[in-house]
């Protein structure tokens, strides 16, 4: 196979403090030189003129349904949406039937990815059999099948000292815990965040201190265990305050950003309906100016999609469809239908606009391209030690290409996801994914879509 030469782009790679105009060279799929000027004659070239070329995009945080929920993702269809939206690399959590708490399902849904050929999957252990919270997982043991991550996302660990007992292992091996932060008690089965919206729409409001509440309990122990713990869809002022204090304290503690958080407020839901249903809930515009804040002063260390496919029946949207989507506006559920919007299934899909929106932060002078190469790659690389996140020479060929000004519409029925729950539908975004590569392997060209 030939030598492929990446010309004429923007290289931003800040592990290596790279941001300017050179080509890049892949052989063997690995990165052979990253240069100003390569001169070689039996390579194929691409012309990235125009394009940002950067390290693989790395996604810490979705969900893939397999094995359990193939109507909603399998690892095919989810690993070819992640290809699409720029991803190299996804961490898959555990949420799965079975659950991922035993060697086995981590080897099955490796061997799945692995006949995919498309982005990497790097499997998320759970912290405890069955997410039931009371009994932990062989720690070890899910290492050497290849987690590289431990959560019950989507449950709390209510019990103190069940997380205080996987802190300690994780921190023997060398791992973290990424932590769903929620009190129960407090959040009250809400459907969206307790304020004005919740209560114009006659659903059940969930306050934001059931996620800040947690995260102080859970800082505390890590501080005491020495632990790595990292802190999923932050959506809080005061959890953000928690997390810079615990810093200072010598916590280690990471945290990431949802783009449908940063991007929407509360009042998304007047319009989508459960497709803006999450958990945590989209709060105010004031606490999404904080994640913005957060994002720009370093507080905030990356952005998941926290992708979440559903089909329309477990969003209940086959019910409440017609009282919600662009043209309509809900003032107002009758009790029948605030019930079911109530239990209608949490998330949005993300891994095709995720990238998009993130860019909106560039394009609005928020951040940097680089800082966003920092957020969506070198740090989730990072939590889930990969050695992945650069274009240094001998690095394993998993690169993004990015055309920065392309505009396009979110239409959710071109997704490659089995899904389509998602209020962006429609959106204008400017900048998104043209090519793909993993080692050096182009598994997604959107110069041909």
């Amino acid at each position: 196979m030939k030598p492929i030469l990446l010309r004429g782009g923007r290289v931003i790679d800040p592990a290596n403090a790279l941001d300017g105009q050179y080509e890049v060279l892949i052989r063997d799929g690995e990165i052979a030189a990253v240069e100003t000027n390569i001169n070689l004659q039996d390579v194929t070239v691409i012309d990235a003129r125009g394009c940002w070329i950067v390290p693989g995009l790395i996604d810490p945080h979705v969900h893939l349904r397999d094995p359990g929920f193939p109507e909603k993702e399998t690892i095919q269809t989810g690993l070819r949406a992640a290809a699409a939206g720029g991803f190299t690399t996804v961490a898959a959590m555990a949420n799965t039937s079975p659950v991922n708490d035993n060697p086995a399902t981590t080897r099955y849904m490796l061997e799945r990815a692995r006949e995919v050929h498309s982005a990497r999957l790097v499997p998320v252990s759970a912290v405890t059999h069955r997410l039931g919270g009371t009994e932990p997982v062989d720690f070890a043991a899910m290492v050497e099948a290849g987690a590289r991550l431990f959560s019950d996302d989507g449950i709390p660990i209510d019990d103190a000292m069940i997380l205080s007992r996987a802190l300690d292992e994780t921190k023997r091996l060398g791992y973290a815990v990424a932590l769903h932060e929620e009190d129960r008690v407090l959040s009250c089965n809400g459907a969206l965040n307790a304020g004005a919206v919740s209560k114009r729409l006659g659903v059940s409001g969930y306050a934001d201190s059931a996620e800040s509440q947690r995260v102080r309990r859970d800082l505390a122990l890590a501080i005491g265990a020495g632990g790595a713990v990292h802190v999923c869809h932050v959506s809080t002022p005061e959890s953000l305050d928690l997390i810079r204090a615990a810093r200072r304290h010598g916590a280690q503690v990471t945290c990431e950003v949802t783009p449908h958080h940063f991007s929407l407020d509360e009042n998304a839901a007047l319009s989508w309906g459960p497709n803006a249903k999450m958990n945590p809930p989209l709060r105010n515009r004031d606490d999404v100016e904080a994640l913005h804040a957060a994002i720009r002063d370093g507080t905030i260390d990356m952005i998941a999609t926290d992708h979440a496919p559903h089909d329309p029946k477990s969003k209940r949207m086959d019910e409440l469809g017609a009282l919600f989507g662009p043209e309509h506006h809900a003032a107002h559920l009758d009790q029948g239908d605030a019930e079911i919007f109530a239990h209608a299934a949490n998330g949005v899909v993300g891994l095709e606009t995720s990238l998009g929106l993130a860019l909106e932060l560039v394009h609005r002078s928020l951040i940097q391209p680089a800082r966003l190469v920092e957020m969506m790659s070198l740090n989730p690389a990072a939590l889930l030690r990969l050695e992945a996140g650069t274009l240094v020479e001998g690095a394993v060929a998993d690169i993004t290409v990015i055309d920065p000004n392309l505009e396009w519409t979110v239409a959710p029925e071109k997704f490659l996801s089995k899904s389509r729950n998602t209020p962006f539908a429609g959106m204008r975004l400017k900048g998104r994914a043209v090519l793909t590569m993993v080692g050096g392997e182009i598994v997604y060209d959107g110069r041909k879509a």
